[in-house]
């Protein structure tokens, strides 16, 4: 049986013990978004901009132990990252994930362009001084794997944050 990677995402995130998303929804991310409506027991927290989403994150990892924030791609990946360097800088266990473009409009592996897809930026690069583990996940069925790095990651001494960056394309398909 196939499940459709924001589907696995959203259902391993809550065997995993999260309660709670705070989110900004987005283009780059609508389909974890619509993965997060069918959850079962986790709650998802719409806040009003990237920014408070982070922090909220944040703040909710101090007090439960570990959070997760959803946003989109560009600049709503953009907007999380001051908060992703505060989880750092107080080796928070928080885990960040960003829609991103279609994979095959995203500028990796064209030359001389500073975007392709509408709202698209290489969040990875801009967030990997900053994270203990942070991945563009290119392939829907490394999408476990990688998560799971994330977890332990962001959740093993000296914990820290994570970055999952998921395009469209892969959080729509199938494992």
């Amino acid at each position: 049986m196939s499940v459709l990677v924001s589907d696995y995402l959203i259902e391993a995130l809550e065997e995993f013990g999260v309660e709670h998303i705070f989110t900004v929804s987005g283009g780059g991310s609508i389909f974890l978004c619509d993965a997060l409506s069918r959850a079962k027991k986790m709650k998802y927290v719409s806040c009003h901009h990237e920014q408070a989403a982070g922090y909220a994150g944040e703040a909710y990892a101090r007090i439960k132990g570990f959070g997760v924030t959803l946003v989109t791609s560009g600049p709503g990946g953009t907007n999380a990252v001051s908060s992703c360097a505060a989880s750092w800088l107080d080796s928070i266990p928080h885990l960040f994930i960003s829609g991103q473009v279609f994979l095959d409009q995203t500028i990796r592996h064209r030359r001389g362009l500073r975007q392709c897809g509408v709202q698209e930026i290489n969040i990875i690069d801009i967030v990997r001084p900053i994270t203990k583990y942070s991945v563009m996940c290119q392939v829907a069925g490394a999408v476990p794997t990688q998560l799971r790095r994330a977890l332990k990651h962001a959740t093993t001494p000296r914990m820290g944050p994570v970055w999952l960056d998921i395009p469209a394309d892969i959080q729509n398909a199938r494992i």
